[in-house]
């Protein structure tokens, strides 16, 4: 049995239906992204989850249990926001004990709740700032701190929404590294709402492609890059050519790192003119125009022994194709 199921979920804001017949269920321990651009209703299923919505109709389990109509202090639920929402005039360790002082009972288990604050501080490594204010964290420190004052209440189900986008892009890699290290090392059931495509893939067990309301595709980072159910997860996971088969009349994608490119004519390769080039480090990105399709493609090239410049014919050849 799933630990999180949603069992065909639908809610409506003012008479417009944004989640549609949402059906999802997660295994224990497993991080699970819900990934779509800004608008889908990602975040919507989040406060649905999480209690802060209520479904107009199907149901939400946990660990078997339903859980419409109860409260979210009652849900045993963690929830880690984009902006951290840390308190600025309360050091680290106050920060990690808010949520432990609201609980029944604290002031004669404040002892037991100063080690439960220090236990997950070494878990996160931040055990040396519980002194500091947030104000003297970077914003890779404030993440683990958001995430601590949310372990300490040791929750069922943690759910992050968007965490890592306030980051500049080295940190927000680093970040994402440190936070599936820490999640699989806690074994929590996570769901992680983004928009960011290689977030998802590098950081999940089982990603929710997700539009208008409704999963598109549920499966393995992996399934969902080299085998996208349709033209809109292979478009919007990663980059796609998309090309029809002139024999069957099949549509197929060639991934841009799938083709191979040549200043030699090859057995089954496409011909076409460069249109333009874009160094990016580790590979060269190329658009070229094929000639037969009347079409331009992008291929990513990763060996630089040969030079390609704009207005060069050459030739790709496809060395993986994926049929829709």
């Amino acid at each position: 049995m799933a630990f999180l199921f949603l069992d065909k979920i639908s809610f409506s804001y003012n008479n417009t239906e944004v989640i549609k017949d949402f059906s999802l269920d997660v295994e224990k321990g497993n991080f699970t992204t819900l990934l779509g651009s800004s608008g889908c209703g990602k975040t919507t299923i989040l406060k649905l989850i999480s209690g802060f919505l209520e479904p107009q109709s199907g149901t939400i389990t946990i660990n078997g249990k339903k859980i419409n109509g109860v409260l979210p202090n009652k849900r045993k639920i963690g929830m880690v926001f984009q902006d951290y929402a840390l308190f600025p005039h309360m050091t680290v360790e106050q920060n990690l004990l808010y949520g432990l002082k609201l609980e029944k009972g604290f002031s004669k288990n404040k002892k037991s709740a100063l080690k439960t604050v220090l236990e997950t501080a070494q878990s996160l490594g931040i055990e040396e700032f519980l002194k500091r204010f947030p104000s003297e964290l970077s914003g890779g420190q404030q993440q683990r701190v958001a995430l601590g004052r949310v372990l300490v209440l040791k929750p069922d189900l943690l759910l992050m929404d968007e965490p890592l986008s306030s980051l500049d892009t080295k940190l927000r890699i680093k970040v994402r590294e440190e936070l599936k290290e820490i999640q699989k090392k806690l074994g929590i059931t996570t769901i992680y709402v983004t928009h960011d495509q290689e977030e998802a893939l590098g950081l999940s067990d089982k990603i929710a492609v997700i539009n208008n309301g409704q999963i598109i595709q549920y499966d393995t980072p992996e399934k969902i890059y080299f085998e996208p159910k349709d033209k809109f997860v292979a478009d919007f996971v990663g980059r796609a050519n998309i090309l029809k088969d002139t024999e069957t009349n099949k549509e197929y994608m060639i991934r841009p790192e799938w083709f191979t490119i040549s200043k030699v004519k090859k057995e089954f390769s496409f011909t076409g003119k460069i249109v333009s080039v874009e160094f990016l480090g580790s590979y060269t990105r190329y658009k070229v125009k094929l000639n037969n399709l009347n079409q331009i493609v992008t291929c990513d090239n990763m060996i630089f022994d040969e030079k390609f410049s704009e207005k060069d014919t050459v030739f790709l050849i496809p060395n993986k194709k994926y049929y829709f």
